[in-house]
């Protein structure tokens, strides 16, 4: 049966876990299914065992990916790597909803990991393979697009056509089948409590700034949200040709850019506390930061202040602000039924999304400013 049907995935959902009514539908992309496939060959408990344990060998890679990473070799410095990573709340939501962005961030963690060692095929299956959830990894391409890495963005595009190709047939789908079933399916899911901006609670992108601030004028609060949006890209940007410009167009890839994409990835598009998991290289580059700066002694007041707004974005998002304090106070409402007060809704319950733009700007500031320390200090060594 096809999960792209809005009546298919609606019985089909109600008669094995026992939820029905108004279930919002499937609109993962076809590529998706491959990956998943096996699973079905299973009984329930035994798939639900095996999806927990590929979770949590999953997130055993992650920690072993950002220590990759990390420049410092220090137990103290690994540890303390390790247990900011794990206490993001996307993994720990992650687990308790089977969602797949703990696969999603293995996997560009390893296609990062190979593209630094110019291994370029193996980076562009992970890409490829990784595009099942494409709002976390779209802008990915035209980064390495950017970056020349014409070779890793072909052999991405190859493997998720092929996936898709897979998806279709065993879902007995044609390409057109699927984009009908698309088109009236999203807006049935995107008009969910969950997923609506003007009513979701636990969105984290900046597109729900605008309904929380204006919701009674949606014209405006799309221009607010589009505005931030764009301002956020266009420096982000900047910064990207910049860097090109001074490095030759280098086709190298840099930490700094990573996690610029994985956090423009989540500000951008429609991002859901699971997608947290996307800040496991900001965790890496804020100790890889401290740790230049320790090595080079080139401490200031101002730089110290934003390494620490980035510091504190990420706390936000960890298990004990985002899904302890924020989720406790949230059921003191039915924010279902758009009871929210909206001072807390423009307040304690956006914390989120200013953590991710505050993150955004303060990795922007440092890779700048780390940029020119770094051309100081190789002018400034003794040939």
């Amino acid at each position: 049966m096809s999960p792209f049907n809005v009546e298919v995935f609606n019985i089909g959902f109600c008669s094995i876990t026992k939820v029905c009514g108004f279930i919002p539908s499937f609109v993962y992309p076809p590529n998706i299914i491959p990956p998943l496939w096996f699973v079905g060959y299973f009984p329930m408990k035994t798939a639900f065992t095996i999806w927990t344990w590929l979770h949590l060998i999953a997130t055993g890679f992650v920690l072993w990916g950002a220590n990759i990473l990390l420049v410092s070799h220090s137990r103290a410095f690994r540890t303390i790597c390790s247990i900011s990573v794990a206490f993001l709340y996307g993994f720990v939501f992650d687990l308790q909803v089977g969602n797949v962005a703990t696969f999603i961030a293995v996997l560009l963690l390893g296609m990062f990991i190979y593209a630094r060692k110019d291994r370029d095929i193996i980076a562009g299956a992970l890409l490829g393979i990784a595009l099942f959830k494409p709002t976390l990894v779209i802008l990915f391409i035209p980064y390495f697009l950017i970056k020349r890495r014409f070779q890793l963005v072909f052999i991405s595009i190859v493997t998720v056509t092929f996936l898709t190709v897979i998806g279709l047939a065993v879902t007995g789908n044609s390409l057109t089948g699927f984009i009908q079933d698309a088109t009236r399916g999203f807006p049935l899911w995107l008009n969910d409590p969950s997923n609506n901006a003007y009513i979701s609670m636990s969105r984290l992108d900046l597109r729900v700034m605008g309904p929380r601030f204006f919701p009674d004028s949606p014209f405006v609060a799309k221009l607010f949200s589009d505005s931030i949006i764009l301002v956020l890209v266009g420096l982000v940007s900047w910064y990207f040709y910049k860097k090109q410009s001074r490095n030759a167009w280098s086709q190298k890839v840099d930490l700094s850019e990573m996690v610029l994409i994985s956090t423009l990835s989540i500000a951008i598009n429609y991002s859901q506390p699971t997608s947290s998991v996307m800040l496991a290289p900001a965790v890496v580059f804020l100790l890889n930061d401290l740790c230049f700066q320790i090595k080079n002694c080139a401490f200031s007041r101002q730089r110290m202040s934003v390494w620490l707004l980035g510091v504190g974005c990420v706390m936000v998002q960890t298990a004990v602000i985002h899904g302890g304090l924020l989720v406790f106070l949230g059921k003191r409402w039915n924010w279902k039924g758009g009871e929210l007060p909206y001072l807390f809704k423009v307040t304690i319950f956006s914390l989120p999304s200013y953590a991710i733009l505050g993150l955004t700007l303060s990795v922007l500031v440092l890779a700048i400013t780390s940029l020119r320390q770094k051309q100081v200090a190789e002018f400034d060594r003794p040939s």
